[in-house]
Parts: structure tokens; C-alpha cells; sequence
């Protein structure tokens, strides 16, 4: 990884960002970020990295839940939509609760292999950046909510299409040609 002595006061969740995983230093929760070429840690807890993220991209944590629920129906540890790169959704999963300060949350994106440890209890994540984070969660979980993550991009990508045909017939409605004057 490159630099890791870095450790900015907050942080704010983009394309690059592959992991939040939650760092205690003495009586405070802190934040280990990976993202695709660095690894730091952030003077703030996950849960506040998320929800201010979510708050950048003008929306919120508490409407990107209820959209996720709304969407994929789950309503335990739904991914969200933090925002949107481009018309690409950038979604994240956790772990655990979202409010848990042991929950890590993962970009859909940068997960490569959900893997069993040697244990066959917890698992090991490897990131698109060849860096693999064990994690004391079962893979069977943590497989299902990369599925709800799937799900929910599928479900965006579909919206945004059906958005798209939408827009182009009320273009062509709205706008009919023009008819020919007969002295044309």
C-alpha cells in the first residue's frame, strides 16, 4: 500500500475508497480507510464517515436505507447508495448494523473473492487492490449482502433506464415536427 501515516480529521467516501474498517485508538473510535493505491486512518468513527458522506452527495443515510429497503426489501443491514459517480452508483454494505462501531463497510465495487478463512468461521475479503481484510463474520453473510448490493445496482441501473425511456417520449411528445405549410 502506499502511504499510511496520513491521518486527516474527516473524510468523505469516493470512487477509490474500498474499505472503512473501525480502528480504536486508547478510548477512541477511529476509522482505517483503504482505498485503492493508500491505507489511513481518519480521526472519525465509520458511522460518521458514511453518514456525512451520504450528506456530500446530497442526500442521506437515513433515505439511502429507505431507499435500499424500498428497492431489494431487506431491511436488516440493507447496502446503500452513497451517491453517484457519472450515473454509476457507488454502494456500500456493512457488516454489521450500521450503527455497530464494529461494522465495516465495504464497496460493492472493490470486493474481488468472499472467502472462508482457515477457521471457516470469519472470512477474508479480497479488494480489487490485491489487499485481503480478514473479518470475524461469517461468509455466508457477508456472500448474501454482496448479493443485496447486486441487487441494488441492478435495481438503479433498471430505474435509471427506465427514466431515460421516459424522458425520451415526453421529448418526443412534448415536441412533435413541425407540419408542412402548403406553401412549402
Amino acid at each position: 500500500m502506499g502511504r499510511k501515516n496520513y491521518q486527516p480529521l474527516s473524510y468523505t467516501i469516493c470512487s477509490n475508497t474500498y474499505a472503512l474498517l473501525p480502528y480504536v485508538d486508547g478510548h477512541r473510535n477511529w476509522t482505517r480507510v483503504i482505498e485503492d493505491r493508500s491505507e489511513f486512518v481518519v480521526e472519525e468513527s465509520v458511522y460518521k464517515i458514511v453518514s456525512s458522506s451520504c450528506t456530500f452527495y446530497r442526500g442521506s443515510l437515513e433515505s439511502a436505507t429507505l431507499y435500499s429497503q424500498k428497492a431489494i426489501r431487506v431491511k436488516h443491514k440493507p447496502p446503500v447508495i452513497i451517491g453517484e459517480y457519472y450515473g454509476n452508483p457507488l454502494i456500500f454494505f456493512p457488516t454489521h448494523s450500521p450503527k455497530n462501531r464494529d461494522s465495516v463497510w465495504l464497496n460493492f465495487d472493490a470486493v474481488e473473492l468472499i472467502d472462508s478463512d482457515d477457521s471457516g468461521k470469519g472470512t477474508l475479503i479480497h479488494l480489487s487492490n490485491g489487499a485481503i481484510v480478514p473479518l470475524d463474520v461469517s461468509p455466508i453473510a457477508l456472500r448474501n449482502q454482496h448479493s443485496f448490493a447486486g441487487s441494488l445496482r441492478r435495481f438503479f441501473k433498471n430505474a435509471q433506464q427506465v427514466h431515460k425511456h421516459q424522458m425520451v417520449y415526453l421529448t418526443k411528445r412534448r415536441y412533435p415536427p413541425r407540419k408542412q405549410h402548403p406553401m412549402d
